[in-house]
């Protein structure tokens, strides 16, 4: 169903690594300024050592650390990134499935009453006997003109 690498390159540990510190620093930004965002107030921004400021800090730390063994750890790396990768990719495989299931169920169906209702291909005939529409010339003046479309 899934195969995960089970020997990556040292090129691999290094995304790897990359991929945790901006996933993890990201992760840690929004609990730094999550507080901000609620209240509004932004002294809520200075060093509180608030719950969400420790997670925050916890998370850049976790980061770094396997940042630098991807770069600079390769052996120590590997177990790390194949159990990283065990746990990873049949989470992503379910929730790309439940993001999909969403999509289709939930969103398609409000944009198909949207569009039915709206009729933007015009094809409601109306009592009329073609679908015909007459042409409407423009006005051949300079403004016209320099709108080319």
């Amino acid at each position: 169903m899934f195969t995960v690498n089970k020997n990556p390159t040292p090129q691999d540990l290094k995304k790897f690594g990359t991929a945790m510190i901006i996933g993890f620093g990201t992760l840690a930004i929004i609990l730094w300024v999550l507080p901000w965002i609620k209240s509004g107030d932004s002294s809520v921004l200075n060093w509180s050592a608030s719950r969400n400021q420790l997670m925050a800090i916890a998370f850049v730390g976790l980061g770094l650390f396997l940042a630098i063994l991807g770069h600079g750890m390769p052996g120590v790396a590997k177990p790390v990134y194949v159990t990283w990768m065990s746990i990873a990719t049949p989470v992503g495989l379910f929730m790309s499935k439940v993001a999909l299931s969403v999509l289709y169920f939930l969103l398609l169906p409000v944009f198909a009453i949207i569009v039915r209702r709206s009729d933007p291909l015009r094809t409601k005939n109306e009592g009329k006997d073609t679908y015909w529409e007459d042409y409407k010339p423009y006005e051949p003046t300079i403004e016209r003109m320099r709108r080319t479309f």
